[in-house]
């Protein structure tokens, strides 16, 4: 009988500061989840790199939960 390993499955998702003005209506103060995979964080980092960039230091971050 082969062991299995319990893992945890995580969602993340884009979250902004609340001094960030949007320009097109978008769920209040973050995006969709989306689940935790390589892809997905890596297009999140970017976006956060971009949002902190246009936005000013610490307005953008990524949100972690489990799912």
């Amino acid at each position: 009988m082969s062991r299995k390993t319990l893992r945890a499955l995580f969602e993340i998702r884009l979250r902004w500061s609340d001094k960030v003005i949007q320009e097109e209506p978008r769920p209040y103060g973050g995006g969709l989840w989306v689940p935790d995979t390589p892809r997905n964080r890596d297009r999140l980092d970017k976006a956060v790199a971009l949002g902190n960039t246009l936005y000013g230091d610490q307005t953008h971050w990524i949100e972690k939960r489990q799912a």
